[in-house]
């Protein structure tokens, strides 16, 4: 076939948007998570009233593309789209099983190869900066190469041009937000060194949901089921693996009901509590009963497995996870006080002398259930030195340095994370004394040797860090790792924020919140960007507060989402995710923190 040239169909201001499988959650097996829908569906997969405004194809390849470019601004339900644009039902089928979206940076071009008169065949190419896709099981996945192509034959019939294999499926960062809906899905853990033989602990995941069924719970049974994605396989599992639920998932009476296959029986009972806490912690929004397991119509029957589990069951899964407001903490005059009360939080069980949280502190943690305290203080000769107190009040020197960072918890109690001269070390309680260094890991096995801050997860199995300092400053996010008797190693990969690095801290379980500068109009700007540690698209927010040389925050690492107390050189500010007004002044102090 003559080719007789390329013509660009879309400029820079053409806007693409989320298209993904709209199919209906079926009533057993995988769902497959979709966009969420930009106009209102009546409910069949494809709407009349929406293929009447749209876009169709046309009598050159050219106008057809351009056609279904804007086709995507106007709907994002790939039905009315394959009804229009692709030419037999089994073509508009597999377009709406589409495994993957891509998600893309700045503008999409399209170019088609203008085909001769004769010609009944053509390819059209569509090309952006890849940021990374979201596959079938809602996991979003970053890209390893930015560029981008991807290469769509067409067919003309009865005069129209259309696609003769399923066009690509693009959403632009800039409506990312706009077009999923993420949920926090929980896995159970793997046994491991970090989360011990028999662990009962579930680890958080973010997926992006299909919202045009309308059915989450059945999705979200389903994304668990599945397993864990690759990122997190190495430390989480499907307790339940080859088993499949039978009917959609129910709310009955305030319970949640579960109907499986007839093997669930085959397996153990720890497997079993193990997926109901899962299922618990993932979907503990939806109901406010018991989750209930059957099969074949009547209770799971497993020797010692109950059934049906109340929130005080399962919920014990995942101790460090709070159900309740945090205080926030901070330094004023090298003292630890109490920076937001959060309704009443009494110090007295910490049973902490006032020499323990009253001289010379720089910087300090306090353990998730609040019984634990470590801080970071300046000895008479100008050193630093980390202290822990144990149950008792008893406050234990352990590492000396001239420049020891903020020390973590996560959601254990029994051992604090700290980097001191660029290096990571573990101080456990009780052998304060002897500190083993944590391996930095970072992507091509490359030793990251400059960690100027770190926060453990509340899970305690991940953690995020900020490598090197001023413009060479980096954000990693890592899973831990080891052997038994041998020392821990933090796996950790790059997570690109624009601006220059100054802290981070956890935001709910599965982002972020990263303090940058940025350029503004009066000089360098304090922005927050909220990242989810998937490497989806971030969001970057001004808090108009002029840059200083000391900027330091923190978050709350539970669902809550609450402010951020923000310092800037010994100021500290109550700055908020998605506020357009300038952080309120809160007071004096430095080095703010909430439990873990």
């Amino acid at each position: 076939m003559r080719r007789a040239g390329l013509v660009p169909l879309v400029a820079a201001t053409v806007l693409a948007t989320a298209v993904i499988s709209c199919a209906r959650v079926p009533d057993n097996g995988p769902a497959v998570p979709v966009a969420a829908p930009e106009v209102t569906q009546s409910g069949e997969p494809g709407s009349n009233g929406v293929n009447s405004g749209l876009p169709r194809p046309a009598a050159d390849p050219s106008s057809s593309v351009s056609a279904y470019i804007n086709a995507l601004t106007v709907t994002r339900n790939p039905g009315p789209l394959g009804d229009n644009f692709l030419p037999t039902p089994a073509l508009r089928n597999t377009f709406r099983q589409n495994p993957s979206v891509a998600v893309v940076r700045g503008d999409i071009r399209a170019i088609a190869e203008t085909p001769s008169v004769a010609d009944v065949t053509t390819i059209a190419r569509f090309s952006a900066e890849l940021i990374g896709t979201v596959n079938s099981d809602g996991v979003f996945l970053e890209a390893e190469d930015p560029k981008w192509e991807v290469q769509v034959r067409m067919s003309r019939a009865r005069g129209l041009w259309q696609f003769a294999e399923p066009p690509p499926l693009i959403v632009q960062d800039r409506q990312f937000a706009a077009s999923f809906s993420p949920a926090t899905v929980y896995f159970a853990a793997k046994p491991s060194v970090v989360t011990g033989a028999t662990p009962r602990l579930v680890i958080p995941e973010r997926r992006y949901l299909n919202e045009y069924s309308g059915d989450r719970a059945t999705q979200i049974v389903d994304l668990l089921l599945a397993g864990p994605s690759l990122a997190l396989e190495s430390v989480a599992q499907n307790p339940l693996p080859k088993i499949k639920r039978t009917s959609r998932v129910a709310i009955e009476n305030d319970d949640l009901v579960i109907e499986l296959e007839a093997q669930a029986e085959s397996v153990t009972k720890d497997q079993l509590n193990a997926f109901v806490a899962a299922v618990g912690w993932s979907l503990n929004d939806l109901f406010s009963g018991a989750v209930r397991l059957i099969v074949g119509g009547r209770p799971v029957d497993v020797n010692d497995f109950s059934a049906s589990q109340d929130q005080n069951t399962w919920k014990r899964y995942n101790p460090a996870v709070v159900q309740r407001a945090l205080p926030t903490f901070h330094v004023q005059n090298g003292a630890v006080k109490v920076l937001d009360p959060a309704g009443g939080f009494n110090p007295r069980p910490l049973r902490l002398s006032e020499q323990v949280r009253a001289k010379n502190v720089r910087s300090a943690a306090i353990s998730v259930d609040l019984s634990r305290l470590a801080v970071v203080r300046t000895d008479a000769n100008g050193t630093q030195r980390l202290w822990i107190a144990d149950a008792s009040g008893t406050l234990q020197p352990t590492l000396r340095a001239r420049d020891i960072g903020r020390p973590s918890w996560g959601g254990n109690r029994s051992t604090v994370v700290v980097p001191v001269g660029g290096r990571l070390f573990e101080v456990g309680v009780g052998n304060a004394r002897t500190p083993s260094e944590i391996q930095v890991i970072g992507p091509g096995g490359r030793r990251l040797t400059n960690v100027t801050a770190i926060r453990l997860s509340l899970d305690g199995v991940r953690a995020v860090l900020v490598n090197g300092s001023g413009p060479a400053a980096q954000v990693y996010v890592g899973t831990l790792s080891g052997t038994t008797g041998g020392a821990l190693v933090l796996e950790a990969r790059r997570l690109a924020v624009e601006g220059t690095v100054k802290d981070v801290s956890w935001y709910g379980p599965a982002q972020v919140v990263v303090a940058v500068t940025r350029p503004g109009n009066n000089g360098d700007e304090v922005y927050l960007v909220i990242a989810p540690i998937d490497g989806s698209p971030a969001h970057p927010q001004s808090t108009r507060l002029k840059a200083t040389s000391q900027v330091r925050l923190t978050a709350d690492a539970t669902e809550t989402l609450d402010a951020i107390p923000l310092e800037l050189n010994g100021r500290l500010y109550d700055a908020r995710a998605d506020s357009t007004s300038t952080p309120a002044l809160l007071s004096a102090g430095t080095a703010p923190f909430y439990p873990g």
